[in-house]
């Protein structure tokens, strides 16, 4: 794929090319009343809450903290996942929502590097692609100066590119790691990070992608959202022209040592990364995701672990609504009470909540109906509104189908599965 970066490819001037732009709307048509009526369409998520579809993300942290190796790993679970909610991985804090192509453009990486680190995160699926720039002619800048007004431009690599990208079918990611060797232009002017967004956004909404860069820390310390959001290099303007901003930073020694022994694991120098959104437009997964980096380097979410070690409420809502949207998905939803209740069927869900009792779930499950993250839905041949989903569930959207069998454990204290029943 992408052959245009095995060569050297000159810049040209956008604004050579064509004429000044021009207002691409008529106000008439947009008149309030008539063009937002009824509900609003829903926010498609490529990760819930962290990555949206269709428009541009930026992941940022210091130099060797694994912020590449997580992208490639995202890319892969993109290409790889089956659409459904009871499998769906969980990347950067939040749920994998989508599957299809993915394309990881790695200007850092070479081909030895993405092989290894492939084969670490197990069978390669079909859709991803993968381009190790340093043996594919090497990384060539996207944006560059105008050679005639010296203003931000696009190159002929990055017109190349975006034709190329427009013609994947079922493109869901793209990833640009890192930013900084594909840009020749100066990020700490406004009007150069402001330009590059501009692209990134363009292309992401064109092809209704999520289109994913990573980019550097300035040579500061960062232990926790804020810091890190000050931290990353480049003009405020590369922050502020993007959908979402997801940063990894390395906490103070004394809470990874305190993380090392809630998880039982011997603390070595950097072994612990936490990261989360530090900046979004609109609603967005604003927890914090604390990672254990493995052998291969690999950061693996530890966040589940370290809830059921010490849970909050608000950890223990979070885990109660997604053991119910899965048993929806599964066809063995639950209700608020009754036989099928949680408290009657607490022993399918997590360990943690096997000893709570009857009122503390009650008082749980209307928390979440009042929040509007559950909501209760009538299935077919039932005359009650009584079966909790998620809003955009299977039950929740008149899809429901109920599975015959029991709720089952393959271990103790394993994931729940439908043990079926074979009616012959």
């Amino acid at each position: 794929m992408i052959d245009l970066l095995k060569r050297s490819v000159p810049i040209r001037s956008e604004s050579a090319m064509v004429e000044p732009p021009k207002i691409q709307f008529d106000i008439q048509h947009w008149h309030e009343s008539e063009r937002f009526i009824g509900e609003p369409k829903p926010r498609l998520w490529l990760v819930e809450g962290i990555f949206p579809m269709a428009q541009a993300a930026l992941v940022a942290a210091g130099g060797g903290v694994g912020k590449s190796f997580l992208l490639l790993s995202l890319a892969r679970e993109v290409a790889a996942y089956d659409g459904s909610w009871a499998h769906a991985p969980y990347l950067f804090g939040g749920a994998l929502r989508q599957q299809g192509v993915a394309i990881y453009v790695t200007a850092e990486d070479d081909a030895i590097e993405v092989h290894n680190r492939l084969n670490t995160l197990g069978e390669i699926p079909k859709n991803l692609y993968v381009i190790p720039l340093p043996d594919a002619g090497g990384a060539v800048p996207l944006f560059a100066p105008d050679p005639a007004t010296r203003g931000p431009a696009a190159t002929a690599a990055w017109q190349e590119l975006e034709r190329q990208l427009k013609t994947m079918p079922e493109l869901r990611l793209v990833v640009l790691a890192p930013l900084q060797p594909l840009c020749a232009l100066d990020l700490n002017v406004p009007e150069n990070a402001q330009f590059v967004c501009s692209k990134l956004a363009a292309l992401a909404a064109t092809t209704g992608a999520s289109v994913v860069v990573s980019h550097h820390f300035a040579k500061r310390e960062a232990s926790n959202p804020e810091q890190a959001r000050e931290a990353i290099r480049g003009t405020g303007g590369l922050v502020d022209g993007v959908r979402s901003v997801y940063a990894l930073w390395n906490p103070k020694v004394g809470e990874v040592i305190d993380i090392c022994e809630t998880l039982e694991v011997d603390y070595q120098r950097g072994c612990v990364v936490q990261g989360g959104v530090v900046k979004a437009n609109g609603k967005a997964n604003l927890n914090v995701t604390t990672y254990l980096r493995d052998r291969s380097g690999l950061l693996i979410d530890q966040s589940k672990a370290l809830r059921c070690a010490n849970p909050t409420e608000e950890d223990l809502l979070r885990d109660l609504k997604e053991a119910i949207a899965r048993a929806a998905v599964d066809g063995q939803p639950y209700t608020k009470t009754g036989g099928n209740g949680v408290y009657e069927r607490r022993h399918e869900l997590p360990e943690t909540f096997h000893s709570v009792g009857k009122h503390k779930f009650s008082h749980w499950v209307g928390v979440l109906l009042g929040k509007g993250e559950l909501v209760a839905a009538m299935a077919e041949g039932s005359k009650m509104v009584k079966w909790l989903d998620v809003p955009d569930g299977p039950v929740a959207n008149g899809r429901a189908c109920f599975r015959l069998g029991h709720v089952g454990r393959s271990s103790p204290g394993g994931k729940a599965e439908i043990i079926e029943v074979d009616l012959l």
